[in-house]
């Protein structure tokens, strides 16, 4: 069960890869007369283009778990072209999506949502207070066993009472600080048609061929297998967008995705899992063509130690690794600039994490002066330390299939063998590597946090080992004044100096130990054809917005 969970947020949240064709009905009224995607593009050839994605699609409901699909999470990087939510983050505030503005019960337990009125669904039909309170109490059910996985919210819903046809009260066990974060995220909690829902709110199988949501798109029904077209919702209530239909071609191969975006089949590739910093570098001298890089971070790589283990259980240690590793250099030589050192474990510009905290400065010499005065000494000339008859070696784990990351572990190798620590790299495949880190068969490995919407409340909830979700960060627990405790008590607080102040206490705990050590944050990037003039990246680059794209 703990492993299972554990895949399904790594898979969802911090993979952001590999995520069948899908035929049938585009789920249409009669009022509105089908189109399909070939016939979009000859309508609007000069308002369409094509995007490249290393998977297809073969779900278009807002909720994925290996349940719905065992191997492709493609759709949940796109829905934000599909479903709107009722609230979003810009700009360091909540502002209305489909709820014009809400209220927050003195007690911090019930949310009253006051929605737009006139907005309708991609079907036709109207957007009411009972299909925002069925979409939130279908959450719950619809994650079943994997309830939990993409924050603590959906596993305190109580209820979600109509109060009329335009509000709804959504009724929590407990207060929760992050509530209103975890309802901008679209997956699981975009708002869909409820005539879509069965009785007991599961989802219908009509999620299989058509999309049900408010957003500017709309899935246009018809795939060869390869390509996936879309078009606009005729319904739509906002700002209609610059592109007016669209199709995601799968090209695995990220080489062959450039490739294609030079060959002209197609106009857009966005995201790191999809676009090499090679690649992006290569594109951005390249005339035709634009290159643009984010300029907010939406993670955090860093080092991971299982410190249950005598040698990384060592404060010293830990302090040593990260004293001997050029961040700077990382940024520059293996990230070409790319991505910003990271110095604290979440950037300050996320909720909350504008803390005071420990940093350290690039120091090979006080590394080494660190571990001498430990007592850990080379005593036999082969370049290893050793204290008590142990030799600092380990192995280092690591997911295969990024040459980055195959750069970043062959730099940090060399840096730590300068100041005496063997490490041997060992890569494995996903399910492998995650087998070997749930069962703590590890010595230090990478990692990242979720990123997005999911930093830094999701991320912070993960420290509470009965989460059951990341054993990684679970073990900071074990450092904290009163342990798990403080995470229950910061989770049902509304006192938000005191959620501040647990925070400060969190944040310090880690970088006053070393329990991770951060390497970078890093940026989404996209390149694209001379038919597009800009892409805006979404807040939470986690997503691609066809809808933010502009056309020259």
């Amino acid at each position: 069960m703990k492993f299972k969970r554990l895949a399904t947020i790594l898979m969802a949240a911090a993979m952001m890869v590999s995520l069948v064709a899908c035929t049938g009905d585009n789920g249409e009224n009669s009022e509105t007369p089908v189109t399909s995607g070939n016939d979009v593009v000859e309508e609007t050839e000069t308002n369409h283009i094509t995007l490249a994605e290393s998977w297809g699609f073969e779900n278009f409901y807002t909720i994925m778990t290996p349940d719905v699909s065992a191997s492709n999470f493609g759709i949940t990087y796109y829905l934000s072209n599909f479903y709107d939510v009722l609230v979003e983050y810009q700009d360091g505030e909540y502002v209305g999506g489909l709820a014009e503005d809400w209220t927050i019960s003195e007690d911090g337990t019930v949310y009253t949502f006051n929605l737009r009125h006139d907005v309708k669904f991609s079907d036709g039909s109207d957007l009411t207070a009972e299909d925002v309170a069925k979409s939130l109490l279908a959450v719950p059910i619809n994650l079943g066993q994997y309830n939990g996985t993409y924050g603590r919210l959906s596993t305190i819903i109580e209820d979600a009472v109509v109060v009329d046809d335009y509000t709804v009260e959504m009724h929590l066990t407990q207060p929760y600080y992050n509530a209103l974060r975890e309802l901008c995220l679209a997956n699981p909690f975009g708002i869909v048609s409820s005539e879509q829902l069965n009785d007991d709110l599961t989802k219908k199988d009509t999620f299989e061929t058509a999309t049900y949501g408010t957003g500017p798109y709309m899935y246009a029904g018809d795939n060869d297998g390869q390509t996936w077209n879309f078009e606009s919702n005729p319904y739509y209530w906002g700002e209609r967008p610059d592109v007016e239909s669209f199709s995601i071609k799968s090209i695995p191969d990220n080489d062959a995705k450039i490739l294609a975006l030079k060959n002209g089949e197609i106009d857009f590739v966005a995201g790191i899992t999809n676009v090499s910093n090679e690649s992006f570098v290569e594109m951005q001298n390249t005339e035709g063509f634009g290159a643009k890089v984010d300029d907010k971070s939406f993670r955090t790589g860093y080092i991971g130690y299982n410190l249950s283990s005598s040698m990384f259980g060592d404060e010293v240690v830990r302090q040593a690794i990260t004293l001997a590793l050029d961040k700077d250099a990382i940024s520059e030589s293996i990230y070409g600039g790319l991505y910003e050192k990271a110095d604290t474990f979440f950037p300050k510009t996320l909720p909350y994490c504008d803390v005071e905290q420990t940093v350290y400065s690039y120091d090979i010499d006080r590394a080494n002066q660190l571990l001498d005065e430990a007592g850990y000494i080379d005593t036999d000339g082969d370049g290893i330390r050793e204290k008590d008859g142990e030799k600092l070696s380990s192995p280092f784990q690591y997911q295969a299939g990024s040459a980055s990351d195959d750069n970043l572990v062959v730099y940090i190798c060399d840096q730590l063998g300068k100041i005496g620590i063997e490490l041997t790299p060992q890569s494995a495949q996903m399910m492998d590597w995650y087998a070997m880190i749930t069962t703590g068969e590890y010595g230090l490995t990478l990692f990242k946090t979720q990123g997005g919407f999911y930093d830094p409340g999701n991320t912070i909830g993960n420290i509470d080992p009965s989460m059951a979700m990341d054993p990684i960060i679970s073990q900071v627990a074990a450092y904290l004044p009163g342990g798990a405790d403080l995470i229950t008590e910061l989770e049902s607080t509304t006192d938000e100096e005191r959620i501040q102040e647990i925070y400060g206490i969190i944040l310090t705990t880690m970088a006053d130990q070393c329990l991770t050590t951060p390497l970078v944050y890093p940026h989404q990037l996209a390149v694209y054809s001379d038919k597009i003039a800009n892409y805006d990246f979404p807040p939470d680059a986690n997503f691609t917005a066809v809808q933010n794209i502009t056309l020259k």
